[in-house]
């Protein structure tokens, strides 16, 4: 077969498409939860400062909170809106739209401070990345979902209250 630039075959292009809408949720998904076990497997899983415990415990609190206004119905691990979903303004999610990556982030944040390690700090932040990218990437199935999410957005932060 014969192709001249600019020209694609069929197959090529419903590989991109399928990547696109059917691989890319999941790729997030297992780097998440690759770097969540490497961080728990690579050091001590409660932090030894009163801060860093403090901090620790935020994380597992907003987690908690988060699933619980959510409903478990609701919740889903790939972020893909599930066709039947509903979309939950109220509780912590009238302060934040993703308290449940947050919580991760901030579960492992003072681990990696206080059994530092390059690699640590490395695996931490590549969770931090692919959950901000994967958030984007939420958000705009969300937008094309929920008739309010761009409201919704209007009105509260992503990630981290009064900044981001």
């Amino acid at each position: 077969m014969h192709f001249t630039v600019g020209e694609e075959p069929a197959s090529r292009e419903f590989f991109f498409e399928a990547m696109k809408y059917l691989n890319l949720p999941y790729l997030f998904v297992s780097v998440q939860l690759l770097s969540l076990a490497l961080l728990s497997v690579s050091g001590p899983l409660l932090a030894r400062s009163v801060i860093g415990l403090l901090t620790e415990l935020t994380g597992l609190f907003l987690g908690f909170l988060a699933i619980y206004h959510m409903h478990l119905g609701n919740f889903n691990i790939i972020p893909v809106p599930k066709e039947k979903g509903k979309l939950v303004t109220t509780g912590i999610y009238s302060q934040l739209r993703h308290p449940m990556y947050l919580a991760q982030l901030l579960v492992f944040l003072p681990l990696v401070i206080e059994s530092y390690s390059h690699f640590r700090l490395l695996v931490w932040f590549i969770l931090f990345f692919d959950l901000v990218i994967k958030l984007h990437y939420e958000e705009k199935l969300l937008i094309r979902h929920f008739e309010g999410y761009r409201h919704y957005m209007k009105t509260t932060k992503r990630l981290i209250p009064f900044i981001y």
